[in-house]
């Protein structure tokens, strides 16, 4: 009865996996498969799996675009320039969380996690206001302010999971072999964090590459824009253009298929020790 009881729960868990899989997976595949389809197989009912006809004609026509590589350009500066800042100031800020002794220390903490609890749209017009009283309306720089005031709060509190675990002990000896406190965190404590630096700017890098909301709200002219927001130059305001839109969305898939490829291995040591330290 027990042996019963324990291979239903077994199967249970499998079908509840394969569904998951199943409800993940598939728009990927149907995402894939469209972009491949020539028109006339694209808007078929019942719409097919595979396409009877592919063709690169959609990609070729994505890529014809005037502004596809200004958008992704700007994609990748954003992105690339709100990762380096927001783990380079988050590092520091978790080390004086954990390290240091200050009054309302708990507190800033407290603010912190509930920064992670506000919805981007309640922020999104006092950082518009604070943008515009600094003239930055419209420009980059304001899109990178804007991600570091949404990645921060996340980007410390998952650094410090991994900071607080590190022996004090190790940065009293180098600073007893001469080493200074800053010494000692750029020797000592961030080698060690390495796993966790790694996951945390995975994470920004694929929350920010992929955030629509403050493109929209922070850009106005066309060449400022970010991927998310340009590959709507293929929705009409009559008819989409289904293929092209499906191409071009595989298209800024691409780079961060590339990031998770060469950080996996880091990634996955990262998020498997800080769940272990958690």
């Amino acid at each position: 009865m027990i042996g019963w009881r324990s291979r239903r729960w077994e199967v249970l868990w499998l079908v509840s996996a394969m569904a998951l899989i199943a409800f993940v997976v598939f728009p990927l595949i149907f995402m894939v498969s469209t972009s491949f389809k020539p028109p006339e197989e694209q808007l078929l009912a019942p719409p097919t799996i595979l396409p009877v006809n592919p063709t690169l004609d959609n990609y070729q026509s994505a890529l014809g675009q005037e502004t596809f590589f200004r958008y992704l350009a700007n994609s990748i500066m954003v992105t690339v320039a709100t990762t380096i800042l927001s783990i380079s100031i988050g590092a520091f800020a978790t080390f004086g969380f954990t390290r240091l002794r200050f009054s309302g220390r708990r507190t800033l903490l407290v603010l912190v996690v509930l920064g992670q609890l506000v919805p981007l749209a309640a922020i999104a017009v006092p950082l518009y206001q604070m943008a515009n009283g600094l003239g930055l309306i419209d420009y980059l720089p304001a899109l990178v302010l804007a991600y570091l005031a949404m990645s921060l709060p996340v980007t410390v509190w998952m650094l410090r999971s991994y900071m607080r675990n590190i022996p004090r002990e190790l940065e009293e000896a180098a600073i007893v072999d001469g080493c200074t406190e800053l010494g000692a965190f750029w020797r000592i404590v961030l080698p060690l964090s390495a796993p966790g630096i790694a996951a945390t700017a995975s994470y920004v890098f694929f929350l920010v590459w992929q955030e629509f909301l403050f493109v929209l709200i922070f850009t106005t002219r066309p060449e400022n824009r970010t991927l998310p927001v340009g590959i709507l130059d293929f929705v009409g305001q009559f008819e989409t253009n289904w293929g092209n839109l499906m191409a071009a969305s595989m298209l800024m898939a691409i780079p961060a298929m590339l990031a998770f490829v060469i950080i996996q291995r880091r990634l996955i040591a990262g998020l498997t020790e800080g769940s272990v330290k958690s």
